[in-house]
């Protein structure tokens, strides 16, 4: 049976891989919304309908009832964070707020969304850290309660630190992985925020789109954490690209996550498939440096 399925933030790193694998099924309509703050057009997938708009825009934008709504599409940054809560506010606040009433007043079948795993650092106090933080764990408790009040079928996920292709590499918003794939491809030093003893999950991305979509198709309510189970430091992935490191100062992000629910692999039967080192080995062995 075809389904609309609406994707927000289509054209970003983890959403451009979770609307890949919904287009193995041809039969499914896919709608990509996208304001390309961080998408990208290179990002788009063959048989997929993009459209570009701010998401507290979704009811003008989408005049179709989806049968399900995966909600990506936010400013997904700790450090910048800090020095534009403007646009932090603008996105995961009125935006998000904008898709979950949408998705309350057309009767979506299923709002899924991408929470961050930020909520559960620190005994949950991380969520105060940042504007980035405050505003997702904000959103978590605004999807609880819409169930709770209007009964919205809905499917909470929890992302760790994604790798993987299409990952952004460039300018304040990449993320840890990229920046050190262009490092070692510039011969230029990787620079690790001191004092590099912080610790991820780092999860591979399609595992991640794979986790959102078993969420949408089996999950009930809040709590489907999808993370790696290894941990690594930050200085620990930098060695492993090998090269000079450069400890500098600046913000080193979310402290540790402390204990959060595995009902993605108990539930779900999610698992990781791809080791953040194992990938590194084969980004090294395709890219030896001359």
């Amino acid at each position: 049976m075809s389904k609309i399925i609406l994707v927000t933030g289509g054209a970003g790193h983890v959403g451009s891989h979770v609307i890949e694998e919904l287009a193995k099924d041809q039969d499914n309509k896919i709608i990509s919304l996208d304001n390309y703050f961080n998408g990208n057009q290179a990002n788009h997938i063959e048989g997929v309908e993009y459209r570009t708009g701010h998401t507290k825009d979704i009811d003008k934008l989408i005049p179709e009832t989806p049968d399900i709504v995966y909600h990506l599409g936010e400013y997904a940054r700790i450090s910048p964070s800090i020095t534009e809560p403007q646009k932090v506010y603008d996105m995961n606040t009125l935006g998000t707020f904008a898709v979950v009433e949408f998705c309350h007043q057309r009767q979506v079948g299923k709002l899924v969304y991408a929470a961050s795993s930020t909520k559960f650092a620190s005994d949950g106090q991380e969520r105060f850290a940042n504007p980035y933080s405050f505003t997702k764990a904000n959103n978590v408790d605004l999807i609880n309660c819409y169930g709770r009040w209007y009964n919205l079928p809905y499917a909470i996920c929890y992302f760790y630190n994604a790798f993987g292709p299409r990952e952004n590499g460039i300018g304040k918003y990449a993320t840890l992985i990229a920046k050190f794939e262009q490092s070692y491809l510039n011969n230029e030093p990787l620079t690790v925020v001191k004092p590099g003893t912080q610790k991820r999950n780092f999860t591979y991305v399609k595992d991640l789109a794979h986790g959102m979509i078993l969420a949408g198709e089996k999950g009930i309510g809040d709590g489907y954490t999808l993370s790696n189970q290894k941990e690594y430091s930050v200085l620990e992935i930098a060695q492993a690209f090998g090269g000079q490191i450069e400890m500098i100062e600046g913000q080193p992000g979310r402290t540790e996550s402390g204990n959060a629910p595995d009902k993605a692999r108990t539930e779900l039967g999610w698992e990781t498939t791809l080791d953040i080192m194992d990938y590194i080995k084969n980004f090294i062995s395709s890219h030896p440096k001359k």
